[in-house]
């Protein structure tokens, strides 16, 4: 294997990139707060997973409904409280 490549002479490839929905996983780029990724780095470095397995975890349970917001979960707790 070379030290370095020249990919000066590459051409970029025409058309749309192909998406399989089957697929197990499509790369995306988005954008991501600074302070919220070193968060996010910082939690994944603690649970010893790669930061990008916890934001894919994440955005999983998201999509399927399992994350509750700290404020709704309060609700409830009040809630329930105010019940007793």
């Amino acid at each position: 294997m070379k030290k370095e490549y020249d990919f000066s002479k590459m051409k970029k490839r025409s058309g749309k990139p192909l998406v399989i929905p089957d697929a197990g996983k499509i790369p995306v780029s988005l954008r991501i707060d600074y302070r919220d990724l070193e968060k996010i780095r910082t939690e994944a470095t603690r649970l010893g997973i790669p930061y990008q397995t916890l934001i894919n975890s994440v955005l999983h349970r998201f999509a399927e409904k399992e994350l509750i917001d700290k404020t709704e979960i309060e609700r409830l707790i009040s809630l329930k409280l105010s019940k007793d």
